[in-house]
């Protein structure tokens, strides 16, 4: 896969799915933005993309490899699917509709995006990171 600058815009929806596994399609997005030729911008793939990586026995190197090796994000969801189980995946879909910014810990989330002071609506890991995408490129 070709490498991708995340300091043009944000990596796809925290809650974009490929293979029926969500967060996956931003996982790629970053991985592409750490290829040489990519650029991470303000991103990281520390945080959820390793969560989900090591809930799914993956290591981040491992799967930067597979995706610039990778013809297709097809391909990698292939590649994911070929070594977690359904029941994995279904457990890792339900966790990402569930979680919450640092585990719940508000001020801690306050530390770490200080507009949520603004946003007591915002609850979920899935709309902070939505939000926070938004801010970020709403020049």
């Amino acid at each position: 896969m070709t490498p991708l600058d995340l300091r043009l815009g944000p990596p796809r929806s925290p809650r974009a799915a490929i293979g029926g596994v969500t967060f996956l399609p931003r996982s790629i997005d970053k991985a592409r933005a750490a290829l040489p030729g990519g650029h991470l911008g303000d991103y990281t793939l520390e945080g959820i993309t390793a969560v989900m990586l090591q809930k799914f026995g993956l290591d981040v190197a491992a799967f930067v490899a597979v995706v610039a090796a990778a013809p297709s994000e097809d391909d990698v969801a292939a590649f994911v699917r070929e070594r977690v189980p359904p029941a994995g995946i279904d457990e890792w879909n339900v966790y990402m509709q569930r979680r919450r910014p640092r585990d719940g810990d508000r001020a801690a989330a306050l530390e770490l995006y200080p507009w949520l002071d603004e946003r007591p609506d915002l609850l979920l890991s899935l709309d902070v990171l939505e939000e926070d995408d938004r801010r970020a490129f709403a020049r």
